[in-house]
């Protein structure tokens, strides 16, 4: 078994698994601090994880997904919670964009680097697929992982989020504010949430802190530098 301390979003977690690779993975996140909970992956989770693909993975693929799913489980009582989007960091403040997978997420946060990077703006990939999001004070944090999709885009920092977006394909290209309750349910679907009632309760108590806290847009795009300049523009002048 290998054992290491991870800090993730300010909050330490002992780790118990059984490949080296899983410890190789988070490095970046390794810390000597006490832990605040620890959790254990078995053969039986990693097992269990197979159920959720139709093709074949390897042990070591379902073992870090297994250990994400326990970390995000006991991170809920620290006020965490996982969001599936592509979070990138613009000037110290930090842009959501969320969809299903391969609707352009990465691809737009991508175009946001080309266009804001060359004009000197600082521009960070907080975290391009499972971004911890921390609620705390009245106040939303976007915090990077080891878990950061295909293109290994992350940074280990915690920003305050500025604007969460609901990205569609469309043929032209517009955004707008959303409503309340239809940002409610774009942050349901793609937040990660245990079983048990007494977590669920807490997230649900997190979405609705995030929903005062943050603006939330849908932006109709295509694949251009102009969809990302004006999906820029709209958000940033939520001031």
């Amino acid at each position: 078994m290998e054992s290491f301390n991870l800090k993730l979003a300010g909050v330490v977690i002992g780790v118990s698994c059984q490949y080296n690779s899983t410890k190789e993975y988070c490095r970046g996140y390794i810390t000597d601090a006490a832990p605040c909970f620890s959790v254990s992956v078995s053969s039986e989770d990693i097992e269990a994880e197979k159920d959720y693909f139709s093709e074949e993975r390897s042990p070591g693929y379902l073992e870090k997904l297994a250990l994400y799913r326990k970390i995000c489980e006991g991170l809920v009582d620290y006020g965490i919670f996982l969001l599936h989007g592509s979070a990138v960091a613009v000037d110290g403040e930090v842009y959501i964009f969320v969809a299903p997978s391969g609707t352009g997420k990465s691809t737009h946060t991508s175009l946001w680097r080309k266009l804001l990077v060359p004009l000197g703006h600082e521009v960070v990939m907080v975290n391009d697929d499972k971004p911890l999001i921390r609620v705390a004070d009245g106040s939303v944090f976007a915090c990077g992982t080891p878990w950061n999709g295909a293109h290994h885009l992350s940074e280990n920092v915690s920003l305050p989020v500025k604007a969460i977006c609901v990205l569609e394909r469309g043929t032209n290209n517009c955004i707008a504010e959303i409503t309340s309750a239809q940002a409610f349910a774009a942050l349901y679907r793609f937040s990660y949430r245990p079983k048990d009632s007494r977590s669920i309760d807490l997230v649900l108590g997190m979405l609705e802190e995030v929903i005062r806290c943050v603006r939330f847009y849908r932006l109709k795009c295509d694949i251009s530098t102009d969809a990302a300049q004006k999906s820029y523009n709209m958000m940033k002048q939520g001031d």
